[in-house]
């Protein structure tokens, strides 16, 4: 009966063990994924206030203007 015990404790052990390493790797890729998320959104801000700036310039307006005028718009 204490053999067994002590083989029942061992194996709780080693779940336990497992179970804490795959929390703590489960933890890791979270927070890898979640800096890719945040520099990733970083980016598209970045990209769309360029695109913003771009849009609200004279000379962007100005070749939309002469475009319009031969029949081509982007």
């Amino acid at each position: 009966m204490a053999a067994d015990m002590r083989l029942r404790v061992e194996e709780s052990l080693a779940r336990e063990r497992r179970l804490v390493e795959r929390t703590l790797e489960a933890e890791e890729k979270l927070e890898d994924t979640l800096r890719t998320e945040h520099e990733l959104r970083q980016q598209i801000e970045k990209y769309a206030t360029f695109h913003r700036a771009v849009e609200r310039s004279g000379a962007w307006r100005l070749i939309q203007t002469l475009r319009r005028l031969l029949g081509r718009e982007w």
